[in-house]
């Protein structure tokens, strides 16, 4: 037996492990039902916390108030931890929040990519109405700590 009959052997195994775990997969997929089941919204909610870049990481914690722990085997871990707890509900939410983070976080260049958009519309969320909130509070901010800076400025000058 050469090396040649060893390797193809090794190959023909790979390819059989790997026929066989994506007709597991193919299985599995005509099962599912809709809705998901809390564990199976769990596998994917873990599945993408161990992939989410460095910059959406702190992001994440911050909307759901998990403190990083420096004690932590990785960044992600506290955030798994977290998501363990939350229902089939909370963990739709996170499963749609976090394909829509790296949108929220940055201005889309055109209209039709914009996927925060496209789910705002999808969700009858007026973009419009808040953007226009949002504006008034911030004039709001700045009139404040314009007064506030005249006032420190007349106790100054006086």
């Amino acid at each position: 037996m050469g090396l040649q009959d060893l390797e193809r052997r090794r190959i023909e195994k790979e390819k059989l492990a790997i026929t066989t775990r994506h007709r597991v997969l193919a299985t599995i997929l005509q099962r599912v039902s809709a809705p998901l089941k809390k564990a199976d919204l769990l596998a994917v909610a873990h599945y993408l916390i161990r992939h989410l870049s460095y910059s959406q990481i702190p992001a994440l914690e911050k909307r759901h108030k998990v403190e990083a722990k420096k004690d932590s085997a990785s960044a992600q871990e506290p955030l798994a931890k977290q998501v363990s707890r939350y229902d089939e509900s909370e963990l739709c939410k996170l499963l749609l929040e976090i394909s829509l983070l790296d949108s929220a976080y940055q201005r889309s260049t055109s209209s039709r990519d914009d996927v925060l958009m496209d789910a705002a519309k999808r969700y009858r969320v007026e973009a419009e109405k808040i953007q226009k909130a949002v504006a008034k509070e911030f004039a709001a901010k700045r009139e404040k700590k314009t007064k506030i800076k005249a006032k420190a400025q007349s106790k100054t000058v006086a």
